[in-house]
């Protein structure tokens, strides 16, 4: 097996933390959506969570060999109803797949950065500038111009995240180190910038978005685009923001753990994964906290107990439906495959309470 040095990941690995001593294993998926135009790779390409370089920076685990395609998925998102999962692959690949009945819908050309309309009619990629299209044809209906130069030399504006409001009208951009972004979709115009917010995330109702950086954590009204509250956050960079106001909670990730938080005071409540956080989710009532860190990905409650633990999930990248049904994750080594979970039947098997549906 030959080994190759990309530049931007690098192969060691910390070692993942012991779970808590009661914390349940996880089971297998209930599925695999997997392509069966593409041959499986042999050996091919491993790509592992990414992890804080403890320099402040992130480093991941990325091996090539056999003449890898270097197909990996990077990018997941379900409709609101969580009947439909557009998953993102480099080297620019978008699928959009009818989950219930585990078939390939559409398949389009683009970057490996996406997300669906939670009507699921919409899907916004990267790729040339930020492309909004029709799910149902492909059709481009708006492209907005994307550069990716910055001041800092050898850094690029490279989109990270992309994130629809609640009517689709709206459209929230991270990238590499920049404030986030909000966009209007329907002209692609920008209508805020929010300073100091990075991995900001639109809540259920759109009418909140939460967010930050090292030194702040952020909530923005979206009708005036002003501060509806600004606490401490850090020391370290953001990799992950997810929030529950109706409970005055946030998780905060970052390159060494996911912390939850107050929302309203910044206060630390408990951790709840350790090492680099790639992905942080409350479940529909607010009671479960969901994260994928370098140490594993875990279910939690709002104290900081730990139901269950798996500490190879996939690469890192994660999709949680807005219903609560399903749980995605792309696949180490799995090209364009995507596992996909029941989450009523994973927290049966983890001793977790289910969610209550929201009214």
């Amino acid at each position: 097996m030959a080994l190759f040095v990309l530049p931007a990941l690098l192969f060691a690995q910390e070692k993942a933390a012991a779970p808590q001593a009661d914390a349940k294993s996880f089971p297998e998926p209930d599925f695999i959506l997997r392509d069966k135009d593409l041959k499986p790779q042999k050996g091919g390409v491993v790509l592992g969570p990414m992890e804080s370089d403890g320099k402040g920076g992130a480093k991941g685990s990325f091996a090539v060999y056999g003449g890898s395609s270097l197909i990996q998925v990077g990018s997941l998102s379900f409709s609101g109803d969580g009947k439909a999962l557009a998953v993102g692959s480099t080297p620019g690949r978008v699928d959009i797949w009818d989950v219930e009945r585990h078939a390939k819908l559409l398949t389009l050309t683009g970057g490996s950065t996406l997300a669906l309309s939670p009507d699921g009619r919409l899907l916004a990629k990267d790729g040339n500038g930020i492309e909004i299209c029709d799910t149902k044809t492909g059709r481009l209906i708006k492209r907005i111009p994307w550069s990716l130069t910055t001041s800092t030399p050898g850094v690029q504006r490279t989109i990270k995240q992309l994130h629809f409001n609640a009517s689709g009208s709206l459209m929230l951009v991270s990238s590499n180190g920049e404030n986030d972004l909000v966009f209007d979709v329907s002209s692609g115009q920008l209508v805020a910038t929010l300073t100091s917010t990075q991995q900001g995330q639109f809540l259920r109702d759109g009418a909140f978005v939460v967010g930050g950086n090292a030194k702040h954590l952020i909530e923005w009204n979206t009708k005036s685009w002003t501060k509806v509250s600004d606490v401490p956050n850090g020391p370290d960079y953001v990799t992950q923001v997810a929030a529950f106001p109706e409970k005055d909670l946030a998780v905060v990730g970052g390159p060494k753990n996911a912390r939850l938080v107050h929302l309203s005071s910044g206060e630390e409540v408990a951790r709840v994964g350790p090492g680099y956080t790639n992905f942080a989710a409350f479940s529909e009532d607010g009671t479960l906290i969901f994260t994928y860190s370098s140490g594993g990905f875990g279910v939690w409650d709002t104290t900081g107990k730990q139901y269950c633990y798996k500490e190879d999930l996939g690469n890192g990248t994660v999709a949680l439906s807005a219903d609560g049904r399903w749980l995605a994750a792309a696949m180490v080594n799995g090209g364009t495959s995507v596992a996909i979970w029941n989450l009523k039947s994973v927290l049966g098997v983890c001793g977790a309470p289910a969610p209550a549906k929201n009214p």
